[in-house]
Order: C-alpha cells, then structure tokens, then sequence
C-alpha cells in the first residue's frame, strides 16, 4: 500500500467519515456485502458494461488509474486483462483501501492481486510523473470532486498524449431547471439509507453535505473542455425499467439498455471517452 499527499480537510467530511464507517462494516462480513452494500455492481456486470462502448475495451492496456477507486472492483476487474500491466486504486479513505480492497482484489484476482496498487490518497495529488499513464478511468467518483476542472487537469497531466481517460457517472438533461438540481441537493436522507450506511438514525444529512453534486450534460462536456481533454464519445446506459425506458435525454446521445442492475442513481450511468488535447507545436500553428 501507498500513501500520497491529500488534503487532511477532507478527512473530517461527512462523505469520508460515511465511507469510513461503511469499510469497517462491510469488510466484517466479507465480499458479497462490500459488493452489494458499498459499489452495487459486480465485476461481470463492470465488464459487460465497459465493453459496451467499443472505443473503451481494447484500449486498456499497459499502467493505469482508477481515481476514487474504493473498495478496487472495477481496478481489480480491469486487471484481469492480460495486456494490463498494473493500476493504481487511488481511495483518499483509509479504511477502504486497508479493510476493504486486499478481500476485492484476492477473490476477483487471485494470485494476480498484486497487478493493483493501493494508494491512500487524493486525486487531485497525483504522484505520478508527467505522460506515464495509459490509460485513467473513474467510476462514480468524479461528480464528488470539488473542483472537476482542477481534477482533470491533474489526470490530464500524468496520462500519455495517446492515453484514454474514462468516466463513467451520472448526468442530468441540460433542460434541468437549477431549482430541480437544488432539490436534489438538498434531499435529507430518510431512515431506510442510514440505517443500510450504518449511521445514527436521528441523523439529518442531505445529498450535498455527503458530498453530492449533480451536472448536467453540457456542464461536463464544459469541464472536459476547460482541462484539456477532447471528448470521443457519450455513451448512456440503463437498466430496462419502465422508468429508464420513458426516460429520455435531450443531448442526442446514443442510450443503450442492459438486463442487469447498474446499482445507484435510477441504475442510469454516463460514459464518457475522453483524450488528452495535443499541444500545437511551431509548426502546426503554421499549417
């Protein structure tokens, strides 16, 4: 296990101490509880969901990072490719990298458990040298950033110019009225979600105090923009509820339906494909 640099404000927050209390229960109880109580999502449904999206797949290969990578599922399920050479699972809680990932990475990987680096640390400190990564991705972590550009731009930093960085999240209609996004934030967490996090029960905790936030499709492709990145494709994917089904964005971006539970947020997630700019050099201005 590594530790990197972070910023010690963020170990007194309520999603780190939620996150913290969530480790140490879950990893009592073994793998099948972190799966379903911590990430929602298996490691077959990870990869039959990353190999929806062709550009994806056959381009992780070589050193990677997963950023927020928690309890190491989708680094672990990652690593099982052969031309994978290793990942650093970057998780600023403690007790998530030290209870909880050595059980996910020795059922999903066996002896090969090794191929996953742990990393106490934050994603904004990446300590890694410039144009050393192949490839970056992150699962239902970036839209906990504080700052996303400042976020990229460090993952745009250490990843190589022909490097992939993958996100794969959540996003809201660009028709979303701020009041709506507001609501949201502002939701209190009912009894059912605490006792199941194992919190206090009297506890008054909304969505944005747990470090929540919600973007909208233009707000992310913003962000992408604004740290360096080109954007090579968007992807939805949902569960087939009747929900999702009359669910409809208004981005024009493709929508594929799966059998199987994405877990969080409706069971609707986001990928995003992304790729370093190129720097302009003396004579490409030129041309």
């Amino acid at each position: 296990m590594l530790t990197w640099k972070y910023d010690k404000n963020k170990l007194t927050t309520e999603e780190y101490i939620g996150n913290k209390i969530l480790a140490q229960k879950t990893s009592e109880k073994g793998y099948e509880a972190i799966i379903k109580e911590y990430v929602y999502i298996d490691s077959l449904e990870v990869e039959k969901t990353i190999k929806l999206i062709p550009e994806i797949w056959g381009k992780i290969k070589g050193i990677g990072i997963d950023l927020g990578g928690g309890v190491g599922c989708i680094s672990s399920t990652l690593a099982k490719k052969q031309d994978v050479e290793k990942i650093f699972c970057i998780e600023l809680v403690e007790d998530v990298v030290k209870l909880c990932q050595p059980i996910v990475k020795n059922q999903i990987l066996n002896q090969k458990h090794e191929k996953v680096i742990s990393v106490v640390g934050d994603y904004n400190f990446l300590e890694l040298p410039n144009n050393s990564v192949d490839f970056a991705i992150s699962w239902d972590a970036m839209h906990h950033s504080q700052d996303p550009v400042i976020t990229f731009q460090e993952c745009k930093r250490v990843l190589k110019e022909n490097g992939i960085f993958i996100i794969i999240d959540r996003a809201h209609n660009n028709s979303t009225p701020d009041k709506e996004i507001e609501r949201m934030l502002n939701i209190i967490y009912d009894k059912e979600f605490l006792q199941r996090n194992y919190r206090k029960l009297d506890k008054k905790l909304t969505r944005k105090e747990n470090g929540e936030h919600e973007y909208r499709f233009s707000e992310w492709k913003n962000y992408f923009n604004k740290s360096g990145f080109n954007l090579i494709s968007s992807t939805i994917i949902k569960t087939k509820t009747e929900d999702n089904l009359k669910m409809q964005n208004d981005d024009r971006i493709k929508e594929i339906f799966t059998d199987y539970e994405l877990g969080a947020f409706g069971n609707r997630k986001i990928a995003f494909v992304l790729t370093p700019q190129k720097k302009l050099t003396i004579n490409s201005k030129r041309e």
